[in-house]
C-alpha cells in the first residue's frame, strides 16, 4: 500500500495538495518573511525587535515549472538580546485582520505602535518583555480628546495618520479630524503642530554604489566585475571588490547621532562667517577715533558685508537643520568607517563578504580595515535554492529568501539576509553571533 501511494505522489506531474500537513507553529517554525528589524534599548539593555511573517500554506502546486501557493499570514513579534541573539520574549500577533500593529518609532525603553485594533491602539512596548507599558487608556487620560477621535481606516491607509519624528524622537498622531499632533513620550501630553506626519522609513535594498560621507564629499564604487572606490577626486586600484556594493541602513538615521562629522564642513563654513563678523566688530571698536579717511572707508566697506555673512549663517544652520530632518542611510562607523557587500566569485552559488574600509577625507585616503566571510549567506538565495516541484509541494509555508536588511547600532552591524540574521562586531570583524529566524 505504502507503495503505491508513493507511485501516485512521483506519478502526477501536476499536484495539489492541500490541509493541515502545511500547519506552521507561529511560535516556534522558521519565519517565512520579516516585516521590521528595529533595535531599541531599555535600561541599559538592547534588544533587536522583529515582526515576522509565518506563511500557512493551504495548497501548493507544481506543474511544468510553475509554482503556486495559497494560504494566508500570521504575524508574531520577537525580542533577541543583541548581545546574544537569543529569544527574550516571543509574542503571538495573529492575522492581519485581527488587528494589524503599525511600527511608529522606538524612544528610550518604548516601542510605540499603533493597532487597528480599537481595544489596543495606540500604545508603547517594553523591548525586552514586549508587555505593553503605556496603554490607549493611559494616553487619553492625559488628552481626554483622543477618546473616540482616532481616525478609522485601513491598515494599508495607517501611515497617513501615524508616524513619528525621528529628529525631536517623538510620535506623531493625528486626530479623526486630521489634526496632528506631537506625543511626549514621558508623560503623553501632546502639541499640536501644522507639520504632516511623517513615517519610520525602511528601503527595501541595503546596497549602493555611491554613498556620501559628508555633505559634500562622496565615495563610489565602479569597474567590472571588481570595483575600485573613487573618493577625494582620486581612484583607488586597492582594495578592490568582486561585484561590491556599500551597505545602507535599512532604517532611516539621525545624521547627528550616526555621524556627527558628516556635518563638519557646514560648522566650518559657519566659524569662519563668523570670524570675519567678530573681526569687523573687533575692528570698528579699535577704530572709534580714526581720522584717516581711507581706513574708515575700508570698514565701512567690510561692516557692509556683515548683514551678507549673517544671512549666510542662518542659510548654513537651514541646511544643517534640512540634512538632519530629511532621510540619511549611510552607514558609517564612528572611525569613519564604511561598508561594503562583495562576493567570493562570479558564479551563482557565490557567498558573501562584507569588508570594513576606513577613510580620511583631509588625507584623501581609504584603508581595508578587515573582511569577513559569511559562509551561510549566498549572494543569489534564490538561485542556489532552486527547488524542484515535490520538494516544494511538500514543504511548509512560502520562505521570501529576497528579503534583506541591514542595521548599525553602536558597535554592531546586524545583517539580514535569506531569513538569517547575523550580527558583526564593527571595530574586529567578528561574527558574534547568528540565527535562522
Amino acid at each position: 500500500m505504502r507503495t503505491i501511494i508513493y507511485f501516485f505522489l512521483f506519478a502526477l506531474p501536476a499536484f495539489l495538495i492541500s490541509g493541515c500537513m502545511f500547519k506552521k507553529n507561529v511560535m516556534k517554525d522558521e519565519a517565512d518573511d520579516i516585516e521590521e528589524a528595529i533595535v531599541a534599548s531599555v535600561n541599559g539593555e538592547n534588544f533587536l525587535v522583529m515582526k515576522e511573517e509565518i506563511f500557512q500554506a493551504t495548497s501548493k502546486s507544481s506543474k511544468q515549472g510553475f509554482r503556486t501557493t495559497s494560504g494566508y499570514t500570521e504575524y508574531r513579534l520577537t525580542s533577541y538580546d543583541l548581545n546574544t541573539g537569543k529569544i527574550s520574549k516571543r509574542i503571538e500577533l495573529g492575522e492581519r485582520d485581527d488587528g494589524y500593529m503599525y511600527f511608529l518609532g522606538a524612544t528610550d525603553g518604548k516601542l510605540w505602535y499603533f493597532c487597528d485594533n480599537e481595544k489596543t491602539g495606540l500604545h508603547a512596548r517594553n523591548p525586552k518583555t514586549l508587555d505593553i507599558v503605556v496603554s490607549k487608556d493611559d494616553i487619553e487620560k492625559v488628552n481626554p480628546f483622543l477618546k473616540n477621535n482616532f481616525p478609522k481606516v485601513k491598515w494599508y491607509e495607517l501611515r497617513k495618520y501615524f508616524g513619528f519624528d525621528l529628529v525631536k524622537k517623538m510620535p506623531m498622531i493625528a486626530d479623526n479630524s486630521g489634526f496632528v499632533y506631537l506625543l511626549n513620550p514621558e508623560n503623553y501630553s501632546t502639541e499640536k503642530i501644522s507639520s504632516p506626519v511623517k513615517n519610520f522609513e525602511y528601503e527595501k535594498t541595503m546596497s549602493t554604489t555611491s554613498i556620501n560621507v559628508t555633505n559634500k564629499d562622496y565615495m563610489s564604487l565602479s569597474g567590472d566585475p571588481r570595483k575600485t572606490i573613487h573618493f577625494a577626486s582620486k581612484e583607488f586600484e586597492q582594495p578592490d571588490f568582486l561585484k561590491g556594493e556599500f551597505l545602507e541602513s535599512s532604517n532611516s538615521l539621525n545624521v547627528k547621532e550616526i555621524f556627527p562629522e558628516y556635518l563638519n564642513p557646514i560648522y566650518e563654513e559657519i566659524e569662519k562667517n563668523q570670524r570675519f563678523i567678530d573681526s569687523v566688530n573687533g575692528m570698528e571698536e579699535q577704530m572709534k577715533e580714526e581720522t584717516d579717511q581711507w581706513k574708515i572707508r575700508t570698514l565701512q566697506n567690510l561692516k557692509s558685508r556683515i548683514k551678507y555673512e549673517e544671512e549666510n549663517i542662518g542659510r548654513k544652520y537651514k541646511e544643517i537643520n534640512d540634512l538632519s530632518t530629511s532621510r540619511f542611510n549611510t552607514i558609517i562607523s564612528r572611525d569613519k568607517g564604511v561598508f561594503v557587500i562583495h562576493t567570493t566569485t562570479a558564479s551563482d552559488t557565490a557567498k558573501v563578504l562584507i569588508s570594513k574600509v576606513n577613510f580620511d577625507v583631509k588625507e584623501k585616503s581609504i584603508t581595508l580595515i578587515w573582511t569577513t566571510f559569511l559562509e551561510n549567506i549566498f549572494a543569489e538565495p534564490e538561485k542556489v535554492f532552486e527547488k524542484g516541484g515535490f520538494d516544494y509541494v511538500f514543504s511548509k509555508g512560502s520562505p521570501n529568501l529576497r528579503t534583506k536588511r541591514a542595521i548599525i547600532y553602536g558597535d554592531k552591524l546586524i545583517l539580514v539576509s535569506m531569513l538569517r540574521t547575523v550580527c558583526i562586531d564593527i571595530n574586529s570583524g567578528k561574527v558574534l553571533w547568528e540565527f535562522q529566524i
